[in-house]
């Protein structure tokens, strides 16, 4: 499990300036291995469903950050989330990258076409739906959620393929997403507290968790992450979110 806490904070908690000089990665198959009819059949619908989850154009997410921006009068943090938001694009287009090499985009999809996908997931419906219920709050919390369940999935994914050009997508993929909870959870930490609020995020975890399991289980599985694991790790990392969060706000 990464420790939060350990990550280098952007100087002044410039998270624009992060964002912006953080490199994109370029996938490379000059390397690339034929892969087992075992192993295509256990990564990539959850590739398939993790690609979906991290595109996105963020118009609810924006729109949110916007009005909050106004009240508080956090100027830098818009230009930042915009700049989050393109990584998470980023992301989904390593994956669909991968996907396009190997022939394995889901059908009526072309190399060529935008980053969304012609047929959201049921679990990416779920989500989006959820983020979309309310404030930026809601935004956050679900999108923190996402995040991490996305590096014990990574981890577990890099464990059990054997592609080289997927090992490294998953590698910069466990590069990013730490930052991205610190980030939100800074923000969350900026946002109106309510008793219930580290309640409704154990028990969205909880809930997300069993969701994820039931259909891409496999990989965590394979990649030596059962699900009581799994569990673990993620309430870990929620644990630390919070704690994080709380520590920005003193700092205040």
């Amino acid at each position: 499990m990464t420790e939060l806490s350990s990550l280098s904070l952007p100087p002044d908690g410039d998270w624009d300036a992060y964002f912006a000089q953080n490199p994109q990665l370029t996938p490379d198959f000059s390397q690339e291995i034929p892969l087992s009819v075992a192993e295509r059949r256990r990564i990539f619908p959850s590739l398939r469903a993790f690609a979906q989850g991290e595109c996105s154009d963020g118009a609810h997410l924006l729109a949110a950050a916007s009005s909050y921006a106004a009240r508080s009068g956090d100027s830098p943090y818009l230009p930042a989330l915009t700049r989050f938001i393109a990584e998470e694009n980023a992301h989904s287009a390593y994956l669909r990258a991968f996907l396009t090499f190997h022939g394995a985009l889901p059908r009526g999809q072309s190399p060529g076409s935008p980053t969304e996908f012609p047929r959201p997931s049921r679990l990416d419906k779920c989500f989006r739906r959820l983020r979309r219920l309310g404030s930026l709050k809601c935004e956050l919390t679900v999108l923190i959620t996402a995040e991490i369940i996305a590096l014990s999935y990574y981890d577990a994914l890099s464990a059990c393929t054997s592609s080289p050009a997927l090992k490294t997508i998953c590698a910069k993929m466990l590069q990013d997403e730490p930052p991205h909870i610190l980030f939100g959870s800074q923000t969350l930490a900026k946002l109106t507290p309510r008793p219930w609020d580290t309640l409704l995020r154990r028990i969205l975890l909880e809930g997300t968790l069993l969701a994820v399991w039931l259909p891409l289980g496999r990989v965590f599985s394979a990649g030596g992450f059962p699900f009581s694991r799994l569990r673990r790790e993620s309430l870990g990392y929620l644990s630390q979110s919070i704690a994080l969060g709380k520590a920005a706000k003193t700092r205040e």
